[in-house]
């Protein structure tokens, strides 16, 4: 079973390899993309390469109302082949493909993008720096600077030591 933070990973695999494509790191993208998940072995790297073109290809090709729903669901479709690739290998080969992954999801962040929003997933949990926006739940510790988990509502219990509503 893969742990979250590997998930997390994933979904951050599959979100940029879908806003790489049709800009100027997508050859990069796309290349380290079939690296990663070939492994060394040609027929992978180039039936990746192949899936690679056909995503590349629908977004370019989706009408434009019809874009954002094409983009989830390649973007839902790399992060499958990712968690399930990451799932298959053992431990160490597992930090090893996360470390390529994290290059590669580096790639595919815009520089100011990056300095606002900082997302690290490691072993044991998932680290952001930015403000964060959580509608779930959460468990952590050490949290700074703005956290908002869930949605202010009537239907939310008052926070511990707030002032009642």
């Amino acid at each position: 079973m893969l742990v979250e933070a590997f998930t997390a990973l994933a979904a951050a695999g599959g979100a940029g390899i879908v806003q790489a494509a049709g800009t100027d790191v997508w050859t990069a993208v796309r290349e380290r993309a079939a690296r990663l998940l070939g492994r060394g072995r040609p027929d992978v790297e180039r039936s990746t390469l192949e899936r690679l073109d056909r995503t590349g290809l629908a977004l370019e090709s989706a009408a434009p109302g019809e874009r954002d729903a094409v983009a989830g669901r390649q973007a839902a479709s790399w992060q499958t082949r990712l968690e399930d690739f990451l799932d298959e290998l053992d431990p160490a080969e597992q930090a090893a493909a996360g470390e390529q992954l994290r290059a590669l999801v580096a790639l595919t962040v815009p520089d100011a993008a990056a300095d606002a929003v900082r997302v690290r997933a490691e072993n044991s949990g998932v680290t952001a720096g930015g403000d964060v926006s959580n509608h779930g739940g959460a468990i952590g510790r050490d949290f700074g600077g703005p956290v908002t988990i869930g949605v202010p509502g009537p239907d939310l219990p008052t926070p511990p030591g707030a002032a009642p509503r």
